[in-house]
């Protein structure tokens, strides 16, 4: 009789966690798991006084019994260091008797004998005995041929509009995850599973891994393209899951065409919650489904929102993502010479911690035919670049899928100025007025059309697909949404245009920093003369610090040449657009001198006028001493610009750091504060301002404060041994050095581990 399983859907990491769970079900022992690599010999262990019980897993694409004799002949010598009371060696390879006789003898050791070497039919055999570790394992038995040939004939194929092949790569390199507990519990709690989400983020593959399992358990699948399919489907009698994938790709998102499916959607749900013995699963891509909200009472119901499950790339921890690439890797038809090129160096841990890592990426760069003409050598690059440049993931949903207000809300939100307090997000009510005028400059509404429901409404449209809302702040649901905007916003129409109603001075310099730096020069110059149009027309709220104001007003200035621009401001006032951080000045006040804006109309009288600000600025009399931060902020300025002041000006400057220096002092760092830091931070003052002037007012100072950063650090380093080797003594002895699997950080060298089974072995 044939064996149920195989294992070759199963990593080695899974078939690994698989054998452990078996073994403990056997033995009614608990096991210890260690990192996947390197481990010295131990995949599980349970420790004895009279030594340990070790299990060693055997699990290799591909292998063949000579590859499985020259592994386990490498566990000799760890074997013979561990010297465990019990030792488990499990392969997912047959072995007859003989086979087995042979890899005992290999391992040569007391502890191993037939009985706790198992090799497929004796896996399979304790996995009928053991019927919940294998549903446990829901990748194992959703992907046996048996459970397949079932899924086939009830109609999963038919709503993926997938092949056998198709469903078997799927089923594969899915990686359970916690949106698969989160959803079991939505379908049993409202019977109902809406699964939203942006492009590329598994939305599909969780609804078929979904579906599997039901018609696994003898529920009838019902695939689904219309809700009136639905409705005929629906029998009263019997269990049926109902799967409607990309539900709303399917109608058209205008209200006519939704007046004819809306109320029947909600109806069916309705129907299918009263209903213990039936199932709903829809899948749709979140910007539909909110712009749909917009158009429909039914579909707005708080009800259906209870059902939704939005999958977010935000709650892929970094071990999660490194084993959907681990999966995919392995399971790929990459050739081992790409693979091995890969594994080279630090691209795993830079594709796994890139700001635009999404599971579509690596399912595009780990297809065989897709990089079947790339050399080894250019795969790492290559598949660099694909995560660097993701705008085939968003090209559609932008440009087809939303409506020309969202894209404006888009455009205004990519060039918005973040909080500037938690440089996160962009703070609702400033996206609001920038939305305002724009769709109006658009020409999307008419001005006398606009309304306030209308920005709520084109929020509602993006959030979750585009856009994450929290805290009263817009922020993108993945920096990749940025990387595709920036080249689209900067269009000459559209950052010209979003350039003539920008609400603030810090909007208007964000469009000008934003700008790609790839743009040509007529969009460039286009944007520099919209904001001076909109500057002069005195219609942007906001300030800027006075050398931060000039050098943005000045670049704009020199890329139009309209030089006379100067006059016009000088006559309208410009108090109220900036004010003056005096230490920041000297950099603009070179410029001024004999820089780039020495043309402009009274360059050098103003420069003089700035010039004794800051001569004023440490000459003045004043009742308490200077900042030291500031003295240090002046004498950087100084130091990077072309200005030179007067021998007085350096006596007043040495005689204010005198006097800043001589206010610190080691009692008035806070108990809550961090002394080292805090130290660390003033002796970095004084030697900005000593590389200045060369004065030796904080030499004493400088003594005390030496002496006690390194008492501090010299306190650190015993407390850390201390703690290192009582965390040495709390751990048992182990030769493997493998570190146990927490619950806390995936490290670079648990990383490092992870990936090591797919090199090419010696």
């Amino acid at each position: 009789m044939a064996d149920r399983y195989d294992f070759a859907n199963l990593s080695p990491i899974e078939f690994e966690g698989l054998c452990a769970d078996l073994v403990a079900a056997e033995t009614g022992l608990r096991f210890e798991r260690f990192s996947e690599g390197a481990d010295g010999g131990i995949d599980g262990r349970h420790g004895r006084a009279d030594g340990d019980i070790v299990i060693q897993t055997k699990h290799y694409k591909n292998s063949t019994w000579s590859d499985l004799q020259k592994a386990v002949r490498a566990e000799t010598k760890n074997v013979l260091k561990l010297d465990p009371s019990e030792y488990y060696l499990l392969t997912s390879q047959p072995l007859t008797p003989a086979r087995k006789k042979t890899l005992i003898s290999l391992l040569d050791h007391g502890s191993v004998d037939a009985s706790r070497v198992w090799g497929r039919t004796e896996i399979n055999s304790y996995l009928t005995k053991h019927s919940a570790v294998e549903r446990q394992h829901i990748k194992l038995w959703l992907s046996s041929a048996a459970v397949l040939d079932r899924l086939l004939k009830s109609d999963i194929a038919v709503f993926t509009e997938a092949t056998h092949v198709e469903i078997e790569r799927i089923l594969k390199v899915f990686v359970v995850n916690p949106s698969l507990k989160r959803s079991v519990e939505i379908l049993k709690s409202t019977h109902c599973l809406i699964i939203s989400g942006p492009p590329g983020v598994g939305k599909t593959t969780l609804a078929q891994v979904l579906a599997a399992e039901y018609s696994d358990e003898g529920w009838e699948l019902v695939s689904v393209s219309t809700i009136e399919n639905a409705f005929r489907a629906f029998r009263r009698e019997g269990q049926q899951v109902f799967v409607f994938d990309d539900f709303l790709g399917k109608i058209k998102l205008d209200p006519a065409s939704l007046a004819r499916d809306d109320e029947q959607i909600a109806r069916f749900m309705s129907m299918v919650g009263r209903d213990k013995t039936k199932r709903f699963i829809l899948t749709t891509r979140a910007y539909l489904f909110h712009a749909a909200r917009e158009l429909s009472e039914a579909l707005d119901d708080k009800k259906l929102e209870l059902s939704e499950m939005v999958l977010n790339l935000a709650t892929y921890t970094r071990e999660l993502k490194a084993r959907i690439l681990y999966n995919h890797l392995y399971h790929s038809e990459i050739d081992q010479d790409s693979i091995d090129a890969l594994l080279c160096g630090d691209t795993v841990r830079r594709i796994v911690d890139h700001r635009n890592y999404m599971p579509r990426i690596i399912q595009w760069m780990t297809d065989e035919m897709r990089q079947r003409d790339v050399a080894p050598s250019d795969y790492p690059k290559v598949f660099l670049h694909a995560l660097a440049n993701p705008g085939k993931i968003w090209d559609k949903a932008f440009k087809q899928h939303i409506s020309r207000k969202a894209q404006v809300l888009l455009h205004c939100m990519f060039f918005a100025e973040q909080d500037p307090h938690s440089n996160t997000g962009i703070r609702l009510n400033t996206l609001r007025a920038f939305f305002d005028r724009a769709i109006v400059e658009f020409g999307v509404i008419a001005r006398e059309e606009l309304r306030a429901s209308i920005y709520e409404e084109t929020l509602r449209e993006v959030k979750s697909s585009f856009v994450i809302i929290e805290d009263g702040k817009a922020n993108f649901i993945n920096p990749s949404v940025q990387d595709y905007l920036s080249w689209e916003s900067s269009d000459a129409t559209v950052a010209s245009t979003l350039a003539r109603c920008v609400p603030t001075l810090t909007s208007a310099l964000s469009i000008w920093k934003k700008l790609d730096p790839k743009v040509s020069e007529g969009v460039r110059n286009q944007v520099a003369a919209s904001i001076l149009i909109r500057l002069a027309s005195s219609a942007m709220d906001g300030r800027l610090a006075l050398h931060e104001f000039a050098e943005f007003v000045g670049d704009l200035i020199l890329r139009t040449g309209d030089i006379e621009f100067c006059q016009r401001l000088r006559t309208q006032g410009l108090e109220k657009l900036f004010w003056t951080v005096t230490a920041k000045l000297p950099g603009l006040v070179g410029e001024l001198d004999g820089g780039k804006y020495s043309r402009f109309p009274h360059a050098r009288a103003y420069s003089r006028y700035l010039r004794l600000e800051i001569y004023r600025y440490v000459a003045s009399e004043r009742e308490y001493a200077m900042e030291i931060e500031e003295l240090s902020l002046l004498a950087s300025s100084l130091a990077s610009s072309t200005l030179e002041m007067s021998a007085d000006f350096y006596r007043h400057f040495n005689e204010a750091a005198e006097e800043a220096g001589d206010v610190l002092e080691l009692s008035s760092i806070g108990k809550d504060e961090d002394a080292e830091q805090v130290i660390g931070e003033w002796l970095d003052h004084f030697d900005k301002i000593e590389s200045l002037t060369s004065t030796s007012a904080f030499y004493w100072k400088r003594r005390d404060f030496e002496d006690r950063l390194a008492s501090i650090q010299q306190m650190g380093e015993h407390r850390q041994q201390r703690e290192e080797m009582a965390s040495s003594r709390r751990q048992s002895p182990s030769p493997s050095q493998s570190r146990p699997i927490a619950s806390g950080s995936f490290t670079n060298e648990d990383l490092q581990s992870m990936f090591s089974s797919l090199k090419r072995s010696d």
